[in-house]
């Protein structure tokens, strides 16, 4: 069984240790929420009556013809000098149309191809591949789908519309979190903490586009900065591909040495 982590969750093994990375992946302050992930109808999006985040609005992803996808990590840390980076985490191709197929690049050397009921893995960055079968490989919390119910269909209620405007080339409606979000944060009595999370959401088809959440903290004269952003990009376009692997390692059975 391939070990497929969430995302999300996977950060805290990339050492790093920030209290809020503990927090979030606990229990946030979303039991008083009303309704849990995918309980409005699929695909269902913003209405004149209510300005607050839809739930179930990744159904969207399942309609378009393909896409690219990612999540990226970034920290900055101020103490005298500045350091920033900006981490890769998880990226994808998702095919849709025609035969339901797959690649996914995993942060380590790990990657995987899934086309219809045949699966590859590779440990070596796709330099080789070795034959596998789709139940024994279990990608679905390395999808895009498994990190937007977690963090953001879990927190529909405290996203509010904040206009329109386009990301990653797609017309969206943006939504912004409001402060009910602060309590995924688990600051220090003696630091000063802020807060920030943001959605974008295709206005035709209702799919997530962009979202991330940020969290900056400062104690004296130092301060960080850590925050996780996913981005579906190269929408329905043709060079959208994923192929079956030519470099497969074939092992032995005992009938063939016979």
């Amino acid at each position: 069984m391939v070990d497929c982590r969430s995302p999300i969750r996977s950060l805290v093994a990339v050492g790093l240790a920030f209290a809020l990375v503990a927090a979030a992946c606990g229990s946030p302050s979303t039991s008083n929420l009303p309704g849990t992930a995918g309980s409005s109808p699929a695909g269902s999006g913003p209405t004149a009556s209510s300005d607050s985040l839809a739930l179930g609005l990744s159904a969207g992803l399942g309609k378009l013809d393909s896409y690219q996808f990612s999540w990226t990590l970034s920290a900055a840390s101020s103490a005298g000098t500045a350091v920033a980076s900006s981490v890769p985490w998880v990226s994808g191709t998702v095919i849709n149309k025609g035969t339901r197929s797959y690649r996914i690049n995993d942060p380590s050397a790990v990657q995987f191809i899934v086309i219809g009921d045949k699966a590859w893995t590779s440990i070596d960055k796709g330099n080789t591949w070795a034959t596998g079968d789709v139940p024994s490989a279990d990608l679905t919390n390395l999808m895009l789908d498994a990190g937007y119910a977690t963090w953001f269909d879990k927190n529909a209620a405290s996203f509010k519309m904040d206009g329109e405007e386009s990301k990653n080339g797609i017309q969206c409606v943006r939504y912004k979190g409001d402060s009910s979000l602060s309590g995924l944060y688990a600051g220090t009595g003696e630091a000063s903490s802020h807060f920030t999370a943001d959605l974008w959401i295709a206005k035709d088809g209702n799919y997530p586009v962009s979202g991330n959440f940020g969290y900056s903290e400062s104690v004296g004269g130092n301060s960080g900065d850590f925050g996780y952003s996913f981005d579906v990009t190269h929408v329905n376009d043709s060079a959208n591909s994923v192929a079956a692997p030519t470099n497969v390692l074939v092992e032995p059975t005992d009938a063939a040495s016979t």
